[in-house]
């Protein structure tokens, strides 16, 4: 059974990752109604989610911690919706899926609430670990320097035990979380330290010159009282005049290596699809729109669209200004790329599987019945609950003719499809190199677009990415009918690798600079960057 037009239209539609609506201010409700909206989300989790049980152990033990969540919430008489949504975070960390999740809201930043008590610290990761970002000037010379363990406690470990309270996919990604939250959330680093000081704490560090020393802060209320300490941080390079999302120019005078950025992948093309197959795009045209425009957003959608830039068309405007200049090199910046849409239609070809599930919840996101599914997939007799899978069989070598080009550029999100008809399957140019810089936040549909470049010769260059190679996909929203709480379930799971693959948890980029590199470039936020762009001087 051919399966392509029905995943087409999915890939397209639902790798739209999470673009945070925040939940309102902590509500107070009932505990009956706090429970209620427990015992929703983890019907909708199973209903919804491709295998939300084998991360637990099976079954009999994903229930028993949804029973012992439950229980806490009626034992602790819990009212507060943001203490509900604290309990789903941790009752999800387990299925080590960053899709699936619920929005933790704002209301702890600039509401009534508890003071934020951490260090005038701030950290970023590296490949081993991480280094200190920023710190009050009076130690600015510490900047660089590498935390080898917070209150005796190794850092591996508190990455490790804060696991249990955030997701996290693979080493990197619990790496992050522990700057994210040292940074944001000080206050949980109290649940994995234990007796930890309450007007102090000390970190062991390895500086720049490999000395050990253990330096003692003062705890502060980071977003109180103490945001006017004033902090030293470090540089953040800007060789180009413009890094703004789709912006593209070359890095060298003699035009042979041309730099995209690429800073989010939704843009008009994803838009116009979504609202092609008749979804809601209100709140993602307005936020998209505003990162584009300064001016008020036009009521009529088509002219709000008409300013919003679209992504195939300038990377075919890029490659026409690298064509004209015989430009050898491409860099396609990723760093910090959260995801949006999978435009590149390369997984079967490439031996990579996706498995869909069909549930209410995400054919309410689809906007599409199961009775309209099954018109299109010519009756197969699908029902809630079944899967799909994408094959190479999908593509059979004999198919690959103009007409079925033709047919998946008219499925596909671009905005120019005139354009790409144009092309009859030829590329607008085809540099000598391609490389791709990624982070650890680089994600979702971002990071599908490293993988599938990569697949394709590219080199990587940067950080493993957070996101697994193998894992859960697709941020499928839901909203809980009393507390209004908000979040995301994925509907499908992604095979990138064999399972035995090393990379089949985190992937690692063929250039990775060390904590060598880091220092010659003085820690610079652009590192991996100054670090291509030398590496790519001296292969000329």
């Amino acid at each position: 059974m051919k399966l392509y037009n029905i995943f087409q239209r999915a890939a397209l539609l639902s790798v739209l990752t999470t673009m945070l609506a925040f939940n309102s201010a902590n509500a107070q409700i009932p505990t009956d109604s706090i429970v209620a909206d427990f015992n929703e989300f983890v019907r909708l989790l199973e209903e919804t989610h491709p295998d939300p049980y084998t991360n637990y152990g099976g079954k009999p033990f994903f229930r028993l911690e949804a029973m012992d969540t439950r229980f806490g919430l009626i034992e602790d008489s819990v009212t507060s919706t943001d203490e509900l949504a604290r309990r789903i975070t941790k009752f999800l960390a387990p299925l080590e899926d960053g899709h699936t999740n619920i929005d933790m809201g704002l209301s702890s930043f600039f509401e009534e609430r508890e003071p934020e008590m951490g260090a005038p610290i701030d950290f970023w990761p590296i490949s081993d670990g991480v280094v200190i970002e920023s710190i009050t000037t009076e130690h600015k010379d510490l900047i660089g320097s590498r935390l080898i363990a917070i209150e005796g406690i190794p850092l591996k470990e508190i990455c490790t035990n804060l696991a249990a309270y955030h997701t996290a996919e693979n080493e990197i990604g619990r790496i992050t979380n522990f700057c994210f939250i040292s940074s944001l959330k000080p206050n949980d680093l109290r649940k994995v330290i234990p007796d930890m000081r309450q007007d102090s704490i000390t970190f062991l560090l390895q500086t720049p010159k490999g000395k050990q020393m253990n330096l003692t802060l003062p705890l502060i209320d980071k977003y109180g009282s103490g945001s006017n300490i004033e902090l030293s941080s470090v540089e953040h390079t800007k060789p180009f005049p413009s890094q703004g999302n789709l912006s593209y120019l070359f890095v060298d005078d003699k035009k042979n290596s041309m730099y995209f950025r690429s800073s989010q992948i939704v843009s008009r093309d994803a838009l116009e699809i979504m609202i092609s197959h008749g979804m809601d795009v209100g709140q993602y045209l307005k936020r998209t729109y505003t990162q584009y425009n300064e001016d008020d957003m036009p009521n009529d959608v088509n002219k709000a669209l008409a300013k919003i830039p679209s992504f195939s068309d300038e990377f075919g405007k890029m490659l026409q200004v690298m064509k004209k200049n015989k430009s050898k090199n491409l860099i396609i910046d990723l760093r910090g790329n959260s995801g949006g849409f999978t435009y590149l239609e390369e997984a079967p070809r490439f031996g990579i599987k996706f498995i869909q599930l069909f549930s209410p919840l995400y054919m309410k996101k689809m906007n599409i019945s199961m009775e309209q599914l099954n018109a299109e997939m010519q009756d197969t007799g699908l029902i809630l609950g079944d899967y799909i899978a994408t094959s190479e069989d999908d593509y059979s070598p004999e198919e690959i003719s103009d007409k079925f080009r033709d047919r998946m550029i008219e499925q596909m999100a671009s905005s120019v499809k005139d354009k790409l008809m144009a092309q009859h399957g030829k590329p607008i140019y085809t540099p000598e190199h391609v490389y791709v810089l990624i982070n650890p936040t680089t994600y979702s549909a971002a990071f599908h677009y490293a993988f599938f470049l990569w697949k394709m010769g590219a080199t990587v260059v940067g950080l493993p990415s957070k996101q697994a190679p193998n894992t859960y996909m697709e941020a499928t929203p839901f909203e809980l009918p009393r507390t209004k709480l908000k979040g995301s379930i994925s509907n499908s799971l992604q095979l990138f690798l064999p399972k035995d693959d090393p990379n089949a948890k985190q992937f690692t980029p063929d250039l990775m600079p060390t904590y060598e590199d880091y220092k010659h470039y003085n820690f610079d936020m652009n590192t991996e960057l100054l670090f291509l762009l030398d590496y790519i001087k001296n292969q000329e």
